[in-house]
């Protein structure tokens, strides 16, 4: 996963933390919102994340699945299950509060992101956010890649795979593209063609140039 940790690495040199924006009956805490909003700016280095959830049984409940991915079709999974078990509250209400919690702290820890600590504030590394507040045109420049990223057009991904999809060649095609790209997953999803090479290299397997 060299693309993604280069890019991974860009971003932890300059978003340590994630601010501690919210009160709560024991103090201040750092939303759900607030490590989606550092967060963010890993997309300057063409990083991105989804969080899917499925069933895992009665006993164990529910799975939280959090994937960290790079334009160049990386990947990185982690997985965390969520208690079946409601302690009595309303099942959807609590499985709520639960998912909300597992989603801030699998966050922080797959972006490797710290949350405020109140009491330790002076010496440890100030968040994304507040860096910008004070320097702006210095963290603009730190967080801009080299070279701006530009993604597929979606009409034309969707006319590429639509396409793939109907070669007798497809199973071929795909595996030549995975070791194009460096892309270590099994199976090849429309996730993973995300730039115009991802799609010109299709085009021209295909016979469209």
């Amino acid at each position: 996963m060299k693309a993604l940790a280069t890019a991974l690495a860009q971003f932890q040199a300059i978003a340590t933390t994630a601010p501690k924006d919210s009160k709560g009956n024991y103090g201040n805490y750092t939303s759900l919102a607030a490590v989606i909003s550092v967060a963010k700016e890993a997309s300057a280095f063409g990083l991105c994340h989804i969080q899917t959830m499925r069933p895992y049984g009665d006993e164990l409940g529910h799975v939280l699945t959090t994937t960290l991915m790079h334009v160049s079709g990386e990947q990185l999974e982690s997985t965390i299950f969520l208690p079946a078990k409601s302690d009595g509250r309303n099942y959807m209400q609590a499985l709520g509060s639960a998912l909300t919690y597992a989603r801030r702290y699998a966050l922080l820890a797959i972006y490797g992101l710290a949350s405020d600590d109140d009491d330790g504030q002076s010496s440890a590394p100030v968040a994304v956010a507040a860096v910008k507040a004070k320097a702006p045109i210095a963290v603009a420049e730190a967080i801009a890649p080299a070279h701006p990223v530009e993604f597929l057009d979606p009409i034309r991904k969707a006319e590429v795979c639509a396409a793939l999809k109907a070669s007798p060649e497809k199973l071929e095609i795909l595996q030549d593209f995975k070791s194009e790209f460096n892309i270590s997953s099994e199976t090849v999803a429309p996730s993973h063609i995300l730039l115009p090479a991802h799609a010109d290299f299709i085009a021209a397997r295909l016979g469209g140039g």
